[in-house]
């Protein structure tokens, strides 16, 4: 099975309605005017999925922040993006803070209504992808007025502790959350930005008998570790990045992941890192 796995696309739009100068917005905007919008080029997003739609996957994934304020005009910008490779395969969509950045657009769940869609109705969502891989997505983005801190909750948590203690040695696990739970050793992430069930997650996953493969955004720097390579990570730890978002170690983009499970899963995977043009 080939899954394709985008991260932070963080689509803006540089426009605030005068209702919405007394929201966190007004923070939102004021960062892209002076920093962000000079390192993200989404003009790039276009060619990749394009050559995302030439891999012929079977499965679109996106670990969340595919917008930036959560404006209803930034969700509309996603979904005409994404929609030619979208519309093709199942794709699931867990939310990053960035899609529920206002407490109105939470309230409102105005992302799961203009992509409801892509967006399971209900977390912790669960699939079969193949006869002996399974889907956990877990929806971790809450509004913060002063942090960027994750939260899966006690109901939630406990419902993806229950599925993960059902599996056994001859099947695999694909975890889809905007944050990660197992950083390598290399990255120091502020409690401020970090998952809040961070270190419980971890240990649930890895005490799951089946293989585990995570994969987040939320660090915009794409990585793929697995255990023993000297990372640190106890189980396969893939950080989609942020496909736009241009630097000097990656002048056309960050990119995205191509990723094939194989039948059996204790075999390797096979895991390629695309970049812009």
């Amino acid at each position: 099975m080939r899954i394709v796995l985008f991260g932070d696309i963080h689509l803006y739009r540089l426009w605030l309605a005068p209702w919405q100068l007394a929201s966190k917005r007004i923070l939102g905007q004021t960062n892209l005017i002076v920093n962000r919008r000079k390192r993200f080029r989404h003009k790039l997003l276009k060619s990749m999925i394009d050559q995302a739609i030439e891999l012929n996957p079977d499965m679109l994934l996106l670990s969340g922040d595919v917008t930036t304020t959560s404006l209803k005009r930034e969700f509309r910008d996603v979904a005409a993006a994404l929609k030619p490779l979208a519309d093709r395969v199942p794709t699931v969509l867990v939310p990053g803070n960035h899609d529920r950045y206002t407490f109105s657009a939470s309230r409102s769940r105005l992302m799961d209504r203009m992509l409801g869609g892509w967006v399971p109705g209900r977390f912790p969502h669960t699939r079969e992808l193949t006869d002996r891989w399974r889907l956990l997505a877990l929806d971790a983005a809450v509004p913060r007025v002063y942090n960027a801190r994750g939260r899966i909750g006690q109901v939630q948590f406990e419902a993806a502790k229950t599925y993960a203690q059902s599996l056994d040695e001859s099947q695999g696990l694909v975890v889809l959350c905007h944050y990660p739970c197992a950083l390598p050793s290399h990255i120091h992430e502020h409690e401020s930005h970090a998952l809040q069930e961070r270190d419980a997650l971890r240990q649930v996953l890895e005490d799951c008998k089946a293989r585990v493969v995570y994969l987040h955004g939320h660090i915009h720097y794409p990585w793929h570790h697995e255990p023993g390579d000297g990372s640190g990570v106890p189980f396969t730890c893939i950080d989609a990045g942020s496909p736009c978002m241009v630097s000097a170690d990656y002048p056309a983009g960050q990119g995205y992941f191509e990723i094939e499970l194989p039948d059996n899963p204790t075999d390797a995977l096979a895991v390629r890192h695309h970049t812009g043009f």
